[in-house]
């Protein structure tokens, strides 16, 4: 079979939806979506049972489609918060997203189906139920969408030797094994590990049976701050105390204390140094639940598990052959080099401002429809890769801040901007009268510069 195509984009999950659902939306092309996995959703469709997005559903997704009904939670650890949606709700709701891009008629989606490269005729695809060969010819350009792919529980390799006569399972597996424990070993530090702990509390796990293996301790942001819509004015708030810490920071530690002083980052042990920020979130509640874990091993990474003891890059530690060991030490994120989004005949997707995958890639499609130079496009959406340490901070932030000011002064970006349903800002303009979005955006503009440039004593690039 031949297949004439505009796009050709690798990658049919949440960033490959996003990016075509908005390039469709601006631009009259035909696109083709490939994925290896029989069902739209990317890494949603490995999710662990009890997985739920860690941001608000309002601002996840596609921007031509709501995900959920904008609820609050009533009750449970995000009691007072915006829904976040279930694996379960999110694989519905990217089914229905392709489904309507499909519906189109200027959308192709072969799942099954796998990239294999460049050939003479075009570009190679492959229906892994038939094995047969398609040839696909791309006018304008193939899209990388698997570039940052998430590494995920369930198909990760263990990056550890596991015994005969230990029991070791991957967290997708805890609610059908759990009840056959006395005890649990969780091994890994950061949101994976806190949501298997959460989980196992919450299913009247006492904390005493539950010893964390933490690599290294993790800073998280406070929940609190990443509400939309009625509660906007916390995200505000919360990017405020960012710009304010920036701005003062004499160090890398003195940042993170100032962070921490104000509220905007939480580590569950005040007592000991937090080396490690991937962005995730906890709510109050959550943090208080791990917190009443005691138990806690920290000699590095685990290299061996036996019946009897764990060994670690640091020591080793005592365990039984009853112990569960609950494998949540799969990267997640991941943290690839800079590249170019935009290049000759291809795209390659990332994130443009800071963790929000979904918004950037829906960014991207759009600037890609409505600009011709890929260096002016490229000057609009620099990656900004994800971080893994502290010393990212800087980074991260200061290339976002530097990146909606490029925005503001393009009037169709910063009105796609301002309208689209991904933008956690969306609502802020409906609550511009509010004394405390006042207060919040006047300490924001009055920090942000001095933040940038206080922020390039730090290591981050000039670009």
């Amino acid at each position: 079979m031949l297949v004439n195509t505009d796009y050709l984009v690798v990658g049919a999950g949440a960033t490959g939806l996003a990016f075509v659902d908005a390039l469709a939306a601006a631009a009259d092309v035909e696109v083709t979506l490939v994925d290896r996995q029989p069902a739209p959703g990317g890494h949603w469709l490995h999710a662990y049972p009890f997985l739920r997005l860690h941001t608000p559903s309002a601002y996840y997704g596609v921007n031509s489609l709501a995900l959920g009904v904008d609820r609050i939670d009533q009750a449970g650890e995000n009691a007072g918060y915006y829904e976040r949606a279930t694996g379960s709700e999110v694989r519905e709701y990217f089914a229905e997203a392709a489904a309507r891009l499909a519906q189109t008629g200027r959308v192709r989606l072969l799942t099954g189906h796998e990239h294999l490269g460049g050939g003479s005729n075009g570009e190679h695809v492959k229906d892994l139920s038939t094995g047969e060969l398609h040839d696909v010819v791309v006018r304008r350009k193939i899209v990388d969408a698997r570039y940052l792919e998430t590494s995920i529980p369930a198909t990760h390799a263990r990056p550890f030797d596991v015994a005969p006569g230990a029991r070791v399972i991957p967290v997708n597996d805890l609610p059908e094994t759990a009840g056959s424990a006395p005890s649990y070993a969780v091994l890994g530090a950061g949101k994976t590990a806190a949501d298997a702990c959460i989980w196992l509390l919450d299913n009247d796990v006492e904390p005493d049976r539950i010893r964390w293996i933490r690599p290294r301790d993790a800073w998280f942001y406070d929940r609190r701050h990443f509400q939309p819509l009625e509660q906007v004015g916390a995200i505000m708030e919360g990017l405020s105390l960012d710009a304010e810490a920036g701005a003062s920071a004499a160090s890398i530690d003195d940042l993170f204390e100032r962070l921490e002083a104000a509220g905007r980052l939480v580590r569950i042990d005040p007592s000991r140094p937090a080396t490690m920020y991937r962005g995730t979130m906890l709510s109050a509640r959550e943090l208080e639940a791990v917190r009443q874990i005691e138990d806690v091993v920290r000699l590095g990474r685990v290299r061996r598990i036996e019946a009897g003891r764990i060994v670690l890059e640091r020591g080793e530690t005592e365990t039984g052959p009853d112990v569960l060991h609950v494998d949540c030490t799969a990267l997640g994120l991941n943290n690839a080099p800079a590249t170019a989004i935009f290049q000759p005949g291809r795209i390659v997707l990332q994130q443009v401002r800071f963790l929000s995958p979904t918004f950037n890639a829906a960014l991207v499609g759009f600037v890609e429809a409505s600009r011709d130079d890929d260096a002016d496009k490229n000057r609009l959406c620099p990656p900004d890769p994800y971080p893994s340490t502290i010393e990212d901070w800087p980074r991260i932030m200061s290339r976002t801040w530097r990146t909606e000011g490029r925005w503001l002064s393009e009037p169709d970006v910063s009105a796609w901007v301002a309208a689209s349903r991904l933008n956690l800002l969306q609502a802020l303009p409906d609550h511009a009268a509010e004394p405390s979005v006042q207060s919040a955006v006047k300490r924001f503009l009055t920090h942000v510069n001095a933040a940038i440039e206080r922020l390039k004593q730090f290591g981050e690039p000039s670009n």
